[in-house]
This record gives C-alpha cells, sequence and structure tokens, in this order.
C-alpha cells in the first residue's frame, strides 16, 4: 500500500470502554438475531467478528482489558436476551436457553477468544502483560499515576507536640 493510501486510512482508537459496549452491542445483536430466526450459528459468528474487532480497533493501552472481557460480556448479553425473549416461566426458560445457546457456542467462544489473543498478541499484548506484572511486583495500583510508596521521597517528621503550658 502506498504512503498516500495509508495517510488516508483513519486510525480509529476505541477506548477500553467503548471497544467492551461495542462487543455488548454486537454479541447481543448477534444473540438477537439468532433467537428470531432460529439460526444459532449467528450467536457465534458475532461473538468472534465483535472480539476479533475490538482487539483490531482498541487503543494498545486497553488490549489487555479487551481480551479478557469476551467471554463475560457474552455471557451477560445471552442472559439479558434469554430474559427478554422468554416465553413461560421466565427463569426456567431463560436458563434453561442459556445453557443450551452456551452448548451451542462452545466452539464458536473459544475460536473467537484464541482469535482475540493471536491478534492482541501481534499487537503488543506481552508488553502489557509484562508492564502490568512489573506494576503488580512493585505494589503500585495497575496504571496509578503515583508512584509506589516505596519510591516516594521520605515525608518530613511532624513536629514534636509542644509540652505542657
Amino acid at each position: 500500500m502506498s504512503e498516500q493510501a495509508q495517510r488516508r486510512i483513519p486510525d480509529i482508537g476505541l477506548t477500553g470502554r467503548g471497544a467492551v459496549l461495542g462487543m455488548l452491542a454486537v454479541f447481543a445483536l448477534g444473540l438477537l438475531a439468532a433467537s428470531w430466526l432460529g439460526w444459532g450459528v449467528l450467536a457465534g459468528s458475532f461473538f468472534v467478528a465483535g472480539s476479533a474487532a475490538a482487539v483490531l480497533y482498541v487503543r494498545p493501552h486497553d488490549l489487555l482489558m479487551v481480551t479478557v472481557a469476551p467471554p463475560l460480556l457474552f455471557c451477560i448479553a445471552l442472559v439479558g436476551v434469554k430474559a427478554v425473549t422468554a416465553t413461560g416461566d421466565m427463569v426456567l426458560s431463560t436458563v434453561e436457553g442459556v445453557a443450551v445457546t452456551l452448548a451451542g457456542a462452545a466452539p464458536w467462544l473459544f475460536a473467537g477468544t484464541a482469535l482475540s489473543l493471536v491478534i492482541a498478541w501481534s499487537r503488543g499484548l506481552r508488553e502489557r502483560v509484562r508492564q502490568l506484572t512489573e506494576e503488580l511486583r512493585l505494589g503500585a495500583p495497575p496504571h496509578s499515576p503515583d508512584p509506589p510508596a516505596s519510591k516516594r521521597p521520605a515525608a518530613a517528621a511532624p513536629d514534636a507536640p509542644s509540652a505542657a503550658r
């Protein structure tokens, strides 16, 4: 691709929150479509597409969160969709629908998660994991602007209390 063509392509940098909300919306749409059309493959294919797109377009700083979140987001969307589309006893119908859908979508969930990890690894996931490990080793909260207590300058000792008057 020429240099001019590369300049025309917008550099999309989704935040971690934006990517999570996008995945949740894509997963919910796929699950609704699969439920209404009776074609379970849609739920799995939307999971793979949503997970891969989120990892491709998220800022590198948020890669770790976006690679871990998709299975949980899929389950949240699944419970919500099954509760909305439940017939008869809502609780029983929702639990049964979640179990059946998870059983059918399991290969898609594994494939989507593996694909997301491969893409994230090529985009710098290793460095993010290394950074998190170092922050945890130093005792700083992740992404904290303040240095850990061991790295801060010593505070001046407070004045001694004055003697009784």
